[in-house]
C-alpha cells in the first residue's frame, strides 16, 4: 500500500472514531497496525483498552501499544503503564508500571510523574523513596496537575518527608482548589477552622468548607452544617444547618444523621417531627453510631415518634451499653431492675448500674447504692451502699446525699468514715483519670 493510501485509510479511521462508528476505525486502522504502522498500532490498543466497537482486551491492548511505547510514543508508555499498574486482564507487574510511568515521566506526562510519585511514596515496584516522591510529585505539580499539587500540599501540611511548613502547603492547597479540587478546598477550610499554621479564621473557613460542600465532600457538609448549628463564624441559622445536615445525612455520614435527629426531635429550624428524627437516628443507629443506639432506645423507651415497645428498648440500649454508654448502661440496669420488657434480674441490673458507676454516671451510683442498701442482687452492704451515695451526691445527684443520710442513721460511726474514706479515693481516681484524659495524656 502507497504511503499516501496509508495517509488516506489512517485518516478515515479517524474520522470513523471521532463520528463514535469504533468498527469501522478498526477496520481502517488494524490493517495498518498488523504492517507496523506505530500510531495504527496505538490506537488500535486504544480500542481495545476502553471497549471501543469492540470487548475490553487489555491483552490485546498490551500487545498493540507495547511497540508504540518502545517507539517513545508517551501516551502508549502511560497506557502501559497502567495496565501492568493494575493488573486488570494481565499479571499484575508494578517493577513494569515503574519503568513504564518512568518513560512517560521523563517525557513530562504529569499524570505518570504524578502515578510514579505514589508508588515511590508506597513502595509498589520500588523500594520506598520519599525524596524521589516529593521530586516527581513537584514536577507534575509544577505541570498543574491538581492531585499532584494536593499530595504536595499535604506532604508539607503533616510534616511527611519533609520539615512542617503550614504556608508552602496553604500555596499548594490553593493551586488546586482553584482547579475545584475538593479535597484541597476541604484541607484549606480545615486549616482555617483549626487554626493550623494560621491564624483562626471562621469566616475563610466557611467560605471554603462551602466550595467543598458544593461539590459533596461529606465532612465539609457536617462541619458547616455544625458552624451554622452552634453560630461559629456565622450567624447561627438552624434552617442552613439542617440542609447541610441533610445533604451529608442522605450520603451515609452518621454523625450528620444524629444531628439531623437532633433537630428534628427538638424542633431546632423545624417543627418538632419525632417521627422523622427516629428515621434518621435509625440509620445512624443501624451504623454503629453509640449515641444513635442511646437515642433509638429512648424513642422506644418513651414512645416518641413510634409506639411504645420495652423490648425493642432494651435491644438498642444493649448495644449502645456494650458500647459503653453509661446512660445505657444506667437505663439497661433499671430496666432489669424493675422487670421492664424483660424478666426482671437484680444481679443483671447490678451489673449494669456498676459499669455506669464506674465512669461517673451519678444517678447509676444512686442506683447502685440502694441496691446495697436493700441487699437486692447483692448481700446487704451498707458500707458500699453509703459509698455509692457519697460519691454520687459529690457528682450533684440530689436523692443520693439524701439517701446517704438516711443509710448514716443505721451504722456505726467507724462504717461511715471507712465509707466516707473509700468515697474519696474512688473520687479522687476519678478525677484525675478524667484530667488525663482531657489533657490527652491517656
Amino acid at each position: 500500500m502507497c504511503s499516501v493510501a496509508r495517509a488516506d485509510e489512517f485518516q478515515n479511521g479517524i474520522q470513523a472514531f471521532n463520528n463514535e462508528e469504533y468498527a469501522a476505525a478498526m477496520a481502517s486502522w488494524l490493517p495498518l497496525a498488523e504492517s507496523g504502522d506505530i500510531s495504527a498500532m496505538y490506537n488500535v490498543g486504544l480500542l481495545f483498552d476502553e471497549g471501543l466497537g469492540v470487548e475490553v482486551d487489555k491483552k490485546r491492548a498490551l500487545k498493540w501499544y507495547l511497540p508504540a511505547a518502545e517507539e517513545g510514543d508517551v501516551a502508549a508508555q502511560f497506557n502501559v503503564a497502567m495496565i501492568y499498574d493494575f493488573g486488570d486482564g494481565v499479571t499484575e507487574d508494578n517493577q513494569k508500571a515503574v519503568f513504564w510511568y518512568t518513560a512517560a515521566a521523563r517525557q513530562a506526562d504529569e499524570q505518570a510523574q504524578f502515578n510514579l510519585a505514589v508508588m515511590y511514596a508506597t513502595g509498589e515496584g520500588v523500594e520506598i523513596d520519599y525524596q524521589e516522591a516529593i521530586r516527581w510529585y513537584q514536577l507534575s505539580a509544577d505541570q498543574g496537575l491538581a492531585s499532584a499539587q494536593h499530595n504536595l500540599a499535604h506532604i508539607y501540611d503533616v510534616g511527611q518527608f519533609v520539615p512542617e511548613d503550614n504556608q508552602t502547603a496553604l500555596e499548594w492547597y490553593m493551586k488546586a482548589a482553584d482547579q475545584d479540587d475538593i479535597d484541597s478546598q476541604y484541607a484549606i477550610a480545615l486549616m482555617y477552622d483549626e487554626g493550623d499554621g494560621l491564624i483562626e479564621d471562621n469566616v475563610a473557613a466557611i467560605k471554603w468548607y462551602e466550595k467543598a460542600a458544593d461539590q459533596g465532600h461529606l465532612n465539609a457538609q457536617f462541619n458547616l452544617a455544625i458552624m451554622y448549628d452552634i453560630g461559629e463564624g456565622v450567624a447561627e441559622d438552624n434552617l442552613t444547618a439542617i440542609k447541610w445536615y441533610t445533604a451529608a445525612a442522605e450520603q451515609g455520614h452518621k454523625d450528620s444523621q444524629l444531628n439531623l435527629g437532633i433537630m428534628y426531635e427538638k424542633g431546632e429550624g423545624v417543627a418538632s417531627d419525632p417521627g422523622t428524627a427516629m428515621l434518621w437516628y435509625r440509620r445512624a443507629a443501624d451504623q454503629g453510631l453509640r449515641d444513635a443506639q442511646y437515642a433509638v432506645a429512648v424513642m422506644f423507651d418513651e414512645g416518641l415518634g413510634v409506639s411504645e415497645d420495652d423490648v425493642a428498648a432494651i435491644a438498642w440500649y444493649t448495644q449502645a451499653a456494650k458500647q459503653g454508654d453509661a446512660q445505657a448502661q444506667n437505663n439497661l440496669g433499671a430496666m432489669y431492675d424493675s422487670g421492664e420488657g424483660v424478666p426482671a434480674d437484680d444481679r443483671e441490673a447490678i451489673r449494669w448500674y456498676s459499669m455506669a458507676a464506674d465512669q461517673g454516671n451519678a444517678t447509676a451510683q444512686n442506683n447502685l447504692g440502694a441496691m446495697y442498701f436493700a441487699g437486692e442482687g447483692t448481700k446487704e452492704n451498707v458500707v458500699e451502699a453509703y459509698k455509692w451515695f457519697y460519691i454520687a451526691g459529690e457528682l450533684g445527684n440530689v436523692d443520693a446525699r439524701d439517701n446517704k443520710d438516711l443509710a448514716a442513721e443505721g451504722m456505726r460511726s467507724g462504717q461511715v468514715r471507712k465509707a466516707a474514706k473509700m468515697a474519696e479515693q474512688w473520687l479522687n481516681e476519678f478525677k484525675k483519670q478524667s484530667s488525663d484524659y482531657v489533657s490527652g495524656t491517656k
